[in-house]
């Protein structure tokens, strides 16, 4: 006897969430923006190799999958590439964890090289398995449940990141109890336990059969060429696309923000917890948020206000570095204006969260929207493979402060979102349209 549409709904909504808690639970035990750069600098002084692991992950989880819906175009069911996925990225944790405790004793550059085979790996598993994960939730979860979808991924899997953000300080602050390499070789285990735990859960989502688009798989040359063909022709996803590459331009001076606080504005290193707590806080706290108004007034509000919110961040950090220098002696001196600096770095972080968050439940729910159903697959690796080329920017924004200064490049930055802001205002909210259309 078959499930009802109802109960199955339910049960892979269930799963859905319970996946994303404990996935995220499970990475932040070896986050690519904390743990893994000291991990690395641990075998070399080289900041390009150490910032090669924070680009690693985005660019591996978006490029992958121009080529995997390429692949899967006349499929009418991407589970099985989601299976294969999940067994090569989790498996990568285990044989990270098994080299680490066998062969890091003498830090040596065999396990340097590993380490970037195996996660570089990892991350395009992630890429792999990104795209039919989207398209199983565009199949399984209704439109306006989405927001809650993700938003209680996202809130309950920050609040247990941050308890694990407690025990990765814990087994590194106490190395007369866990020493190198056995310390790391513990992340990587935990971080394999968990994401493997969590991607098992959605392995066990039931995914209907969908009748796709085409019968037989194009050449990949002439796939490409239908992609310009859809962003010609669709003019409302044209619009959607532009906001994404734009509003996700930010990223362009993300990694400096932190760099700029403790070299030009003189703050203590400590500090530098204080803003990532911040970011997660703010993540975390508008987590909900995001997701009620994703569900009850669309997914265009959201993207705009999130998007809004990250013009905010340069104009405070361009802000909290005209109250330092109006705090040096010669201009305004008093205690008040020697913490607005702080104060002000402490909000933008809080904002980056909210940005962050908030752009991935709307861009990706808009997205799911927009898209028509057989072709919602293509739709989704065209997006993603371009946002994946922006997450390279970073290089770009190094380059702009190495030649001109920090404030040039956040300037950049702030220019690059507001075009955003102004894509976004022309999108056409969907159920809006949908309802006209009735």
């Amino acid at each position: 006897m078959s499930e009802k549409p109802e109960k199955s709904e339910k049960r892979n909504f269930v799963l859905g969430v319970l996946n994303g808690i404990l996935f995220n639970f499970g990475i932040s035990f070896t986050h690519p923006h904390t743990v893994l750069p000291v991990f690395v600098s641990l075998f070399t002084s080289s900041k390009i190799i150490i910032g090669t692991v924070t680009t690693l992950w985005p660019f591996g989880w978006s490029i992958p999958q121009i080529f995997v819906a390429s692949l899967t175009e006349h499929w009418k069911r991407r589970k099985p590439i989601y299976i294969i996925a999940a067994v090569l990225r989790s498996s990568t944790w285990f044989f990270l964890f098994l080299i680490t405790y066998l062969y890091g004793g003498g830090k040596t550059s065999f396990l340097l090289i590993s380490f970037f085979i195996l996660y570089g790996t990892s991350c395009l598993a992630g890429g792999l398995g990104g795209l039919p994960f989207l398209d199983i939730v565009g199949k399984t979860i209704t439109t306006t449940k989405r927001g809650r979808f993700f938003s209680l991924r996202l809130f309950f899997g920050g609040i247990l990141s941050v308890g694990g953000g407690l025990v990765v300080k814990y087994i590194l602050s106490n190395p007369e109890h866990f020493p190198f390499p056995h310390n790391y070789a513990l992340l990587f285990f935990l971080t394999f336990f968990w994401t493997s735990l969590g991607v098992s859960l959605f392995v066990c989502v039931k995914e209907p059969t969908q009748i796709p688009a085409v019968e037989r798989r194009s050449n990949f040359f002439l796939y490409l060429r239908k992609l310009l063909g859809i962003l010609r022709e669709n003019q409302n996803y044209k619009r959607f696309f532009w906001a994404a590459i734009f509003l996700n331009c930010g990223i362009i001076t993300l990694p400096f923000y932190v760099i700029y606080g403790r070299e030009v504005l003189r703050f203590p290193s400590g500090m530098v917890g204080i803003f990532i707590s911040a970011q997660m806080m703010g993540a975390v706290i508008s987590a909900l948020f995001w997701g009620f108004l994703s569900d009850r007034f669309g997914n265009k509000l959201v993207v705009k206000f999130a998007g809004l919110l990250g013009v905010l961040v340069p104009l405070l950090i361009i802000l909290a570095g005209g109250f330092h220098r109006i705090a040096n002696p010669g201009f305004l001196s008093e205690e008040i204006f020697h913490q607005l600096p702080l104060a002000v770095y402490v909000v933008a972080f809080v904002f980056i969260g909210m940005n962050i968050n908030g752009l991935f439940i709307g861009q990706t729910n808009l997205l799911l929207e927009i898209a028509p159903t057989k072709e919602r697959a293509t739709y989704i690796g065209i997006t993603n493979a371009a946002i994946g080329l922006v997450t390279l920017l970073p290089l770009l924004g190094g380059y702009i402060i190495e030649l001109t200064s920090y404030t040039a490049a956040f300037c950049l930055s702030l220019f690059l979102m507001l075009i955003g802001i102004f894509f976004t205002f022309l999108i056409v909210e969907p159920r809006t349209s949908r309802h006209k259309s009735c």
